[in-house]
């Protein structure tokens, strides 16, 4: 039985292929195609469709500063922390299994409430 997320947890997933403004830029060839994302997305809806609503998080320095970017530190090692940007402008939506999920970690209460009002305005949700 698979474990879904919910949300504010943090998931790596296989996020390749990617087309167009999507983030992606990792190698299929090398295996390395595994991306950090936070989700968004009700329990319900996560559970009931086995879909993620998602926020992508790039570790380019250069979203450093930059506007549309929420600096984020998720504590942990190599295979539960992360350091990089929530891109503020893109939520995605993935299929948890098949693209092989797994929960890492998550956010906190706060930082979940930072990104939400970004998702609504995605959505034109007052």
């Amino acid at each position: 039985m698979i474990n879904f997320p919910v949300k504010g947890d943090v998931i790596v997933l296989n996020a390749e292929p990617h087309s167009g403004k999507e983030f992606g830029g990792h190698n299929e060839s090398s295996g390395n195609v595994r991306r950090h994302m936070i989700v968004m997305s009700s329990d319900a809806y996560n559970r009931a469709t086995g879909m993620v609503l998602a926020m992508p998080i790039t570790t380019s320095e250069r979203h450093r500063n930059q506007p549309g970017y929420y600096p984020i530190l998720i504590i942990g090692g190599n295979s539960n922390g992360v350091k990089g940007f929530v891109a503020l402008w893109q939520l995605q939506n993935f299929d948890f299994k098949s693209r092989n999920g797994k929960i890492v970690n998550k956010i906190t209460s706060k930082q979940y409430d930072d990104l939400l009002p970004y998702v609504k305005d995605m959505l034109d949700i007052n």
